[in-house]
């Protein structure tokens, strides 16, 4: 008898604390925003309408300014900086001019390279000072060294190298290196396109704009779809490219765990399980799978008249639960539509049989009672 009551006390302690490898349907149900004290939501799919399909949160606030807060009128400095390369030529009209000659009336006089002080020296018309000046400013002063020695002198200044007007583009692109600006002016994809592009998908990267003591990031998407964040670069701009593959992390009774990337916008809930290889067959509830999200949302704010006010908006950041039912085939197509978020985590509870088939196991292994003794012959 006291046999049986041993046994039936270890079976009560045992169902107390009986093994697991996470959390119980019930604590999901329970738990609570550490912030707010309150239960986390738990909403079935069937239910869910703001991160399915179309309907999803943004990942980056839309009143963010972005690297539109370097808004310029781009690359278009004519002026003479150290380091560039011009190459003068001199014309003369006049039939007896200083430069004529019976063949032509033209005369190259090389390429010169503005030094470290702004200067140039120059044949014939000696020392000059360049730096910050125009090459029509500088033609026009060679024309005036010239007068007295030649009857009608021109002169043509060329810019033809600008080293000190590039661009640096570093990170996660095929060619990184410093890249020279033109007339064109470039703006931030002609940047990275100079660079052989971005290694990652443009929702997947991110972008920072460094000029000089300002720094601002947008992602590689926004700056693509948003004519206001592909903004002109200028000389000594410094741009990086980051990988910023989004990830979510799979836990639980599935065939393969840990964390996988993915691109936003390009992974439903169904994929994200497939790409875990499924539920595993002898342990998972397929009633049971859950995904754990801190949802932020931007809201903007509409004033009394009902008009939105674009400059204004609201970010909140909010836990909820997600349930999915895989046993309901609504719940099958729904999944093919909810988008995974960054961050999430994906979650599928053990089979109550499970769990009881791990508590009779512990049983199993746990050290024998010790047997009672046997009853002493009388007279002995």
């Amino acid at each position: 008898m006291r046999k049986i009551g041993a046994i039936l006390v270890c079976l009560v302690l045992a169902a107390c604390a009986r093994p697991s490898d996470g959390p119980s349907p019930s604590s999901f149900y329970n738990a609570k925003d550490p912030a707010t004290g309150k239960n986390i939501p738990v909403v079935r799919l069937t239910q869910a309408s703001l991160p399915v399909g179309s309907n999803a949160p943004l990942a980056y606030n839309p009143a963010d300014p972005g690297l539109s807060i370097f808004r310029s009128g781009g690359s278009g400095d004519v002026r003479l900086r150290r380091g560039d390369v011009i190459e003068v030529t001199i014309f003369d009209t006049g039939e007896e001019g200083l430069f004529s000659s019976a063949n032509s009336k033209t005369l190259p006089l090389g390429r010169f390279t503005v030094d470290a002080s702004g200067n140039v020296n120059l044949p014939f018309v000696g020392k000059q000072r360049v730096l910050d000046s125009s090459p029509e400013a500088l033609q026009s002063r060679i024309v005036g060294g010239l007068k007295g020695s030649a009857v009608n002198p021109q002169a043509v200044v060329t810019v033809v190298d600008r080293p000190g007007n590039a661009v640096t583009v570093g990170g996660s692109v095929r060619s990184p290196g410093r890249f020279p600006l033109s007339a064109r002016k470039e703006k931030v994809s002609d940047a990275i396109a100079m660079a052989g592009g971005a290694l990652s998908a443009p929702a997947s990267a991110t972008v920072t704009l460094m000029r000089g003591s300002r720094k601002a990031t947008a992602p590689l998407s926004r700056v693509l779809n948003e004519e206001r964040q592909n903004v002109y670069l200028l000389p000594d701009d410094q741009l990086f490219i980051q990988d910023a593959a989004p990830s979510f992390t799979v836990m639980g009774a599935f065939k393969s765990t840990g964390e996988f990337k993915f691109e936003p916008g390009q992974l439903t809930l169904a994929q994200a399980i497939g790409r875990a290889g499924g539920l595993l067959d002898d342990r998972a509830d397929a009633s049971q799978i859950y995904l754990l999200r801190n949802q932020t949302t931007y809201t903007t704010v509409h004033s009394g008249a009902g008009k939105a006010l674009t400059s204004t908006t609201m970010v909140s950041n909010k836990p909820v639960i997600y349930r999915a039912d895989m046993k309901d085939i609504s719940n099958l197509a729904l999944m093919q539509q909810f988008q995974m978020a960054n961050g999430d985590i994906l979650y599928a509870g053990n089979s109550g049989l499970v769990d009881f088939a791990k508590l009779f196991n512990v049983y199993q292994k746990s050290p024998n009672l010790p047997a009672a003794a046997p009853p002493v012959a009388p007279g002995n």
